[in-house]
């Protein structure tokens, strides 16, 4: 490989580019030779405190210059970056600092008042950094850096070697660490560019929302400096301030979590009073695409493509599929898929002995590629059972592949309901749910029944002014499948607890009515 550290696409820019806009925030906007100096000033400041090439460097910070600014600045020194939700409970940040044995932790002022009953148990960090002077705390960000020389650190260049750790934001367990090479993140930023075009024109205007500490906005504002591009940030889901700045930057691709937010950013009353004629991709996430969704999103940015598809921290890179207005008007049947592999990626169904199962048989997705991760961080045992010697992932969805090789989403292995003697996969009730028009989020779970040992349970969020019932939901999901995988019992919740990925936590949901049912017994 040409490249041997991910920050070396960034810096191909910082020279081709130095005087273009790299970053616009609320109140802020950066060019790549000023964010080059800001990195190299903070990449210097973390040598003289004695960071070295393999050493943890962790940060929680909100979406913003300084998160892409601290991330680029452990890239070139050869240390690993570890990101962490701000949205983590304290015990939760206290034992996963620990856990990934992290030396140096950044905070903004938010994460740190959370975190400051708490920080003399932080027994692995030497170093606490704070982004502004703070009372108390040892070091600052703006006095470090301010110190520091803006001079090109020496280049660490070691494509095998741990680029970041990253714990996933999965739906059915714990957080685990995904640790990810300078090679998996080259490839995987490779495969993007490839896909989805953006990096065919280095004019490109990127908008993100969502969480750029997590695995999606990662891939994402990497590939914009990979490409040349100038990355929008946006903080937080505001459609009064997303529509200005699509207006003002003149947003070309855009990306949003979790997708429903895209109705709410289509049903704002404002939307009407900005110009949104630049976009011209957005970006989705299978789990929560409807083809209401789809419509509304073709009438509110016309002529955009809308790319989603399938993908896990682990295998990097994943499926994708350009859905259009046209496709769904028609109802093609590849619409119900998550598409089909991206670039550099292969993709089986495997039975449980590994076996290649043909077309239409459901199995375990597995796949194999470069961008793929080299194992969980301290879990030895659990890395061996998921990624084989062959180079294999088991990424425990099921899955099955048609003919063509677009691949169809039938469940997490946690999230099958064996209902009556059937199995029934979640994500399928979910899929076919989500096609109701009254319904903007829903997740299917099994709960226990006198009757069929364990049935099927939709917890639905309505779209606003809308009703349901239950029989109303039965017959609709009669009329898409078989007749056993329809729900026998309906719950509605005001909101859902989503993860950063975008996707509803299901484990403490499912515990939560499992209880209530039995209760109810």
């Amino acid at each position: 490989m040409m490249y041997k550290n991910i920050c070396e696409l960034f810096e191909l820019n910082v020279r081709r580019y130095p005087d273009k806009t790299a970053i616009v925030s609320t109140d802020s906007r950066i060019t790549y030779c000023q964010l080059n100096r800001r990195v190299n000033r903070t990449a210097n400041a973390l040598l003289s405190l004695g960071v070295c090439p393999g050493d943890h460097v962790a940060f929680i910070l909100p979406n913003s210059i300084e998160l892409v600014q601290i991330y680029y600045a452990i890239q070139k020194i050869g240390a690993v970056a570890v990101p962490l939700d701000p949205k983590l409970a304290v015990k939760e940040i206290v034992f996963l600092l620990d856990y990934v044995n992290a030396k140096v932790l950044l905070l903004s002022a938010k994460s740190l008042d959370k975190l400051r009953q708490s920080l003399d148990k932080l027994s692995t960090v030497r170093h606490l950094i704070a982004l502004t002077r703070t009372e108390n705390i040892p070091y600052c960000l703006d006095t470090l850096t301010e110190r520091a020389s803006e001079d090109e650190p020496p280049a660490f260049r070691q494509s095998d070697a741990l680029s970041r750790i990253q714990f996933t934001g999965g739906s059915t367990d714990m957080p685990r660490g995904v640790m990810r090479t300078h090679e998996a993140d080259l490839t995987e930023i490779a495969g993007i560019m490839i896909y989805n075009g953006i990096g065919a024109d280095a004019d490109e205007v990127v908008l993100i929302q969502c969480p750029l500490g997590h695995h999606g906005g990662h891939s994402w504002y990497t590939a914009v400096f990979s490409s040349g591009g100038t990355l929008v940030i946006s903080d937080a889901f505001d459609p009064e301030t997303i529509l200005r700045q699509i207006e003002r930057e003149r947003v070309t691709y855009m990306l949003l979590l979790p997708p429903s937010v895209y109705l709410r950013l289509c049903d704002s009353p404002l939307i009407g009073k900005f110009d949104v004629s630049s976009v011209k991709v957005i970006q989705s996430s299978a789990g929560g695409i409807s083809p209401e969704i789809v419509i509304r999103i073709s009438e509110t940015f016309s002529g955009c493509k809308i790319y989603y598809g399938w993908g896990q921290t682990e295998s990097g890179l994943g499926t994708s599929l350009v859905l259009t207005r046209s496709m769904v008007q028609q109802n093609l049947p590849q619409i119900r898929s998550v598409g089909r592999a991206m670039p550099f990626l292969e993709m089986r169904v495997i039975d449980e002995n590994g076996n290649t199962l043909p077309a239409g048989k459901p199995g375990e997705l597995a796949v194999k590629s470069a961008a793929v991760m080299s194992g969980y961080y301290g879990r030895p045992e659990l890395t061996a059972e998921m990624l084989g010697e062959d180079g294999w992932l088991r990424t425990g969805d099921i899955m099955y592949m048609d003919d063509k090789g677009y691949a169809y989403m039938l469940s997490r292995k946690k999230d099958m309901i064996k209902s009556g003697g059937e199995n029934i996969f979640a994500g399928e009730v979910e899929s076919v749910i989500m096609q109701h028009p009254s319904v903007e989020q829903c997740v299917v779970v099994g709960v226990d029944d006198p009757d069929l040992s364990e049935a099927v349970l939709a917890v639905v969020r309505l779209r606003e002014g809308c009703t349901l019932t239950l029989e109303d939901l039965q017959t609709h999901c009669k009329r898409l499948m078989a007749s056993h995988k329809k729900p026998r019992y309906l719950e509605f919740v005001e909101s859902f607890d989503i993860s950063d990925a975008g996707k509803i936590r299901k484990p403490a949901l499912r515990e939560k009515y499992k209880a209530f049912y039995n209760q109810a017994k």
